[in-house]
């Protein structure tokens, strides 16, 4: 606790309405008298809160879910009610975590650190010293269980990843005119790669991490691997090639974006135990926190205007996919990084971090019927010169290739010759490549060389300029073949690259053509900072608070407290409000002066009591229990009113109802019960603020 912390408590006090300000100083400090002043009050409330046995009690009440949303509160930035309530919502429904954070701001244990509407909440530091020790991030993403650590085979590995190379390298017309596979491709990828269709999401994911990094492009309805990305994609480890693939399957992002969004994802992964089963919701708990503590983007980075629209477009794509539960968590399931095991959520250990296996092992087999035998453990960048020369048939531990014609003309296209293919099989097998198999790539590449038929900007240089043009970096790196002296055939897609090309050597390019546009990035992916796995500490603990049985026998004291005063129903009804909503810390709270008496509930004839209910319930935000009889279906509505319009005999509530929002039309003068429901003294809005609330 510090002096700013202090002083920031007591002007967010002082910044509540006069409404919520005595209403509060009412249930802890007894009947306001007047003249007062709000910093004498606040003093006072302090002096409360600094006695032991109230602040003993006080940590007797908390129980878990409170444990839980104080545990929030501490670790995320900026923790909004939105932010909390997303955090839980797959195990803990709305409405309950909405009077779950409300009921511990009435309790004093938070505070509004701002007035808005985002509700940013911060621990009071008067209870700090008490509450901290109690908190650990431990306590938001437990483990069910746990046990020896979980292995199954990866569905994405740098076998897979070559594999999918091989195919779309070789793969004819792959996509309709709308961007959607053909059915012939679908059904080739799903008899070749059965592993990517145990999950639904799997392989729409991986293709469209593929597409966002631009390992695969769209051409002539083609998707077509960038061979130049795929190379530099190769050069990063494993575990890094995972992660910005889980990254990009997100959507596509400006690269400290991906770089962050891949980070978040290796500490994702880190932050798992070996062995550990979790519930589905606790994974996604986690993985949004991790997303919510590493913040959108870096800081400090000078944005112009077009970067910040597009930076906003990036957090609200974000949020949405955390929002609806496929990001991180999501991905890394459909993928096969974490598994269900007995309707629990485990990690499995042998997806990450695959290592090439020890040197002299046959992982190659070539046979004379020119099928080929791949073994796991080739690092991706060994992988791709040799698949390029054959064409996928079968993916699953092992792979099955075969060399054809085609794909050997595909590897000739790319400048391998019959020989250097030949030196790829031998250097990579034990055995000695099958003679019939060298004879044909021989005769394959003859055939190949002896005419040519080329697509693509042709482009003829003088004598004079040639020596120039052939030693430019920048012009040198257009240059796909050379066809005769002076006779270059280019390795650009537009007229626009090769402007773009000259423009960058400082030279004139004489053919007309649109204006320049950038060579696209070919810059390597970024490396990530390695996170240590997560190891279990069995000497930690988290502190016990809740005590059902202690937490009972105290409320019990003090409901014998209150039967022994006698009071009316309406003070008895108010007063056991309190202590069920654990306010009452001291049998001194149970002042009957403290409570402002107030109709709640309306029956039967009583038509303007059920109006006034209403209409309070209205400008104050309050809930309603509406009930009607037999006749208008034994129906009870719970909501918060939206509006009354007045009819002749009659009034028509609209009324928004708990919690799905639907707005319900209804008549006050056909229901036999209205009834406002007390809760949290911050769950009504004060006077005045009712109206901006329906408006928003």
């Amino acid at each position: 606790m510090t002096p700013e912390d202090v002083v920031a408590w007591r002007e967010a006090l002082v910044r509540l309405s006069d409404q919520h300000f005595f209403d509060l100083l009412r249930m802890y400090l007894g009947a306001i008298k007047t003249p007062f002043n709000k910093q004498r009050l606040i003093e006072e409330l302090s002096s409360f809160l600094r006695k032991k046995e109230n602040r003993s009690n006080i940590l007797l009440g908390l129980d878990e879910l409170e444990l839980l949303i104080l545990s929030a509160i501490r670790e995320l930035p900026s923790p909004t009610q939105s932010k909390i309530i997303k955090l839980f919502s797959g195990e803990w429904s709305f409405p309950v975590l909405y009077e779950k954070i409300l009921n511990l701001e009435e309790r004093l244990i938070v505070y509004r650190r701002n007035d808005s509407d985002s509700r940013e909440y911060a621990l009071n530091p008067l209870l700090a010293d008490e509450i901290l020790p109690l908190l650990d991030p431990a306590r938001l993403v437990p483990p069910e269980c746990r046990g020896a650590p979980f292995y199954a085979h990866p569905r994405i590995d740098d076998l897979s990843l070559s594999a999918l190379y091989s195919f779309f390298l070789h793969e004819g017309e792959a996509i309709k005119n709308d961007g959607s596979f053909r059915k012939k491709t679908l059904t080739s990828l799903e008899a070749i790669f059965p592993q990517l269709f145990v999950n639904p999401g799997c392989l729409s994911y991986l293709l469209s991490a593929f597409q966002n990094l631009g390992l695969l492009v769209k051409l002539e309805g083609r998707l077509v691997p960038d061979t130049a990305r795929w190379q530099s994609f190769a050069r990063i480890t494993s575990a890094e090639r995972i992660a910005y693939l889980v990254a990009a399957a997100g959507g596509r992002y400006q690269r400290d974006t991906l770089q962050q969004r891949a980070q978040i994802f290796t500490d994702f992964i880190a932050s798992l135990e070996s062995g550990a089963l979790y519930k589905k919701e606790t994974v996604s708990r986690l993985a949004c926190l991790l997303s919510e503590k590493a913040g959108r983007y870096s800081p400090g980075r000078p944005q112009g205007r077009f970067a910040s629209i597009i930076r906003e477009q990036e957090a609200a794509a974000e949020s949405q996919a955390l929002t609806s539960g496929t990001d991180y968590a999501g991905i890394a399931f459909a993928f096969g990084l974490v598994v269900e095991s007995e309707g629990l959520w485990v990690l499995n250990s042998a997806a990450l971090g695959i290592e090439a296996a020890p040197e002299g092992n046959p992982y190659l087999v070539v046979s004379p019927s020119f099928t080929v035998t791949l073994m796991p453990g080739f690092p991706l960048a060994e992988l791709l010169p040799l698949v390029q020369c054959m064409e996928i048939n079968d993916m699953q531990i092992a792979a099955q290739f075969e060399i054809t014609r085609k794909s050997c003309a595909a590897a000739f296209e790319q400048g391998a010759t019959a020989e250097s293919v030949a030196a790829l099989f031998r250097d990579n097998s034990a055995q000695s490549v099958p003679q019939g198999v060298v004879f044909s790539l021989q005769d394959w590449y003859r055939s190949y060389t002896s005419v040519s038929l080329y697509h693509g900007y042709v482009l003829r240089v003088d004598e004079s300029r040639r020596v120039l043009f052939e030693n430019n970096e920048h012009l040198s790196s257009l240059i796909r073949k050379i066809l005769s002296p002076g006779l270059y055939l280019l390795d650009a897609d537009s007229a626009e690259e090769i402007q773009a090309a000259f423009t960058r050597a400082d030279l004139e390019f004489l053919p007309s053509v649109s204006s320049p546009a950038p060579k696209r990035d070919s810059l390597p992916l970024p490396p990530l900072r390695k996170a240590a796995p997560r190891v279990p500490d069995s000497a930690a603990t988290v502190a016990p608070a809740f005590s059902v049985n202690r937490h009972a026998e105290y409320q019990d004291r003090l409901f014998a407290a209150l039967d022994a005063l006698s009071l009316g129903a309406d003070l008895h009804e108010a007063l056991s409000s309190r202590i069920e909503r654990k306010i009452i810390l001291s049998p001194t709270q149970l002042d009957p002066d403290s409570v402002r008496i107030e109709k709640i509930e309306a029956r039967g004839m009583d038509f303007l009591g059920k109006v006034r209910i209403a209409e309070y319930a209205l400008v104050s935000g309050a809930l309603l229990e509406i009930t009607f009889d037999e006749k208008e279906g034994n129906r009870v509505l719970l909501g918060r009113p939206v509006s009354t319009e007045k009819r002749t005999g009659d009034v028509l509530l609209k009324i928004a109802t708990e919690p799905d929002q639907v707005i319900e039309e209804v008549s006050l003068g056909k229901a036999i019960l209205v009834r406002r429901i007390r809760g949290s003294i911050f769950s009504e809005l004060p006077s005045g603020r009712a109206s901006e609330r329906i408006t928003r």
